[in-house]
């Protein structure tokens, strides 16, 4: 999997210097892109005669600007941002490259760093100087390995994106001209789009600091922050960091998973709805069998629920039980798409917006019409799902402009065949035998 590596550089050729040297020491399957802005040390004659791919700016032209510039010019599967004042170390880019591989809804990968605003900085005392630096990394990729946390924001001093999506975001927004705040726009913009943004927790980047923007100065600083604050505020309509803090607390949705399967196929199933919800449950329906269910939730630290009405009754009944605002159904071996999980994922984040209700269906049911034709088509939607028995039963949501609207974007490629999912948490009526959840105005994302 070969991943572009983008440098952007303004003068501090030593910087530049260390920093390549340790990219090449450390580095395999790559590309190397370095965009240089206008630089007057050195830099730009040093870059002609690298044999590195180059784009050499006669005038700085902002951060944003250069690593759209070498975005353009990449070839490889992911596309990686790394500031010119950092220092890699051994198996950086792998830790990073396996985590955006594993979780199909990550969006972006940071690693963690010595100097770093936010969660991603952590302890490092092999200062002052580099001299330790490789050993301690060393002792944290080990003591680390495949660990991972969430965060709502990552710094831009080296961010790892898939390519096609880096492209498709329209990489970094060139309004806020020389730097800062690029990169808050850029997780606002992939969490509202349903992107996870992910630390690599076995991944460690030596990060100096502000080396380009301490060469203006104080006061250059503080003007550039503040211009890239109003630009910010104008387009968000306030601070991006604070939006992004305040969106942080889980999204309230429980997921269940009955029906008997194996492991393998249960396994699935769980990979395929990973990051999706805050509380998973593993539903057991029957007497039969109990003492296999408790071992496969206590295998995975799933909660284990024993439910007594039977298969679908109970398991919505266990879900409201919960107490989460959302809940999803599905059985044992289903799998969620990796695009509708993200496109429900966004959706879940935007507690402003209302989310229409879908009683259990399955997938790939034509919506709703109005009048006769309409109708006929639930009963034979119906039929085909085995809910013709039940009063009343709502294939798909009962006003049609908003089963069109949530039909062909969230569930045309699920292979889930029954979805619960609600504006506010559904009220289980026992009488009625089901969920009775009003329909909430609102289309798909």
């Amino acid at each position: 999997m070969k991943t572009s590596i983008v440098i952007l550089t303004h003068n501090q050729l030593d910087y530049t210097l260390r920093c390549l040297e340790s990219v090449q020491a450390h580095t395999s399957d790559y590309e190397l892109i370095v965009v240089d802005n206008g630089s007057t040390d050195g830099t730009a004659e040093l870059l002609r005669q690298s044999g590195f791919k180059t784009e050499l700016n006669r005038r700085n032209e902002g951060f944003a600007k250069g690593c759209n510039q070498g975005l353009a010019l990449a070839e490889g599967d992911n596309v990686l941002f790394l500031n010119n004042d950092t220092v890699v170390t051994a198996g950086w880019l792998e830790a990073m490259e396996r985590l955006l591989e594993r979780e199909p809804l990550c969006g972006m990968v940071g690693p963690v760093s010595n100097y770093v605003s936010g969660p991603q900085r952590v302890d490092a005392p092999y200062g002052p100087g580099i001299d330790g630096l490789e050993p301690f990394a060393a002792q944290r990729a080990a003591g680390w390995r495949g660990r991972s946390w969430e965060l709502p924001r990552l710094v831009g001093f080296c961010l790892l994106l898939r390519r096609r999506l880096a492209l498709e975001m329209g990489g970094f927004d060139e309004g806020y001209g020389l730097g800062n705040y690029e990169d808050d726009d850029l997780c606002l913009r992939l969490r509202r789009d349903g992107w996870r943004l992910l630390v690599a927790c076995d991944s460690f980047v030596h990060h100096y600091g502000h080396v380009t923007m301490n060469a203006l100065g104080d006061q250059g600083l503080s003007m550039l922050l503040e211009q890239g604050r109003r630009v910010a505020r104008a387009k968000w309509g306030e601070d991006p960091v604070e939006l992004l803090y305040r969106r942080t607390p889980a999204v309230s949705c429980s997921i269940g998973i009955g029906g008997e399967a194996d492991e393998a196929a249960l396994d699935a199933t769980l990979a395929s709805i990973r990051g999706l919800a805050d509380e998973i449950l593993l539903v057991h329906h029957g007497r039969e069998g109990w003492e296999r269910t408790a071992r496969l939730g206590r295998e995975r630290d799933l909660k284990t629920v024993r439910a007594e009405l039977g298969e679908p009754a109970g398991a919505r009944a266990a879900l409201e039980e919960s107490g989460r605002e959302h809940a999803l159904w599905l059985r044992a071996g289903e799998e969620l798409a990796p695009e509708e999980a993200r496109r429900l994922l966004a959706r879940l984040r935007r507690p402003e917006e209302p989310l229409a209700a879908i009683e259990p269906v399955r997938l790939r049911v034509p919506a709703a019409q109005p009048g006769a034709a309409g109708r006929e088509e639930q009963r034979d939607a119906a039929e085909r799902t085995g809910a013709a028995g039940r009063e009343g039963m709502q294939v798909l949501a009962a006003q049609p402009e908003a089963a069109e609207a949530v039909q062909p974007t969230r569930l045309r490629d699920a292979a889930a065949s029954r979805l619960v999912l609600a504006s506010a948490r559904p009220r289980w009526d026992a009488a009625a035998g089901g969920y009775a959840a009003p329909l909430a105005s609102g289309g798909a994302p």
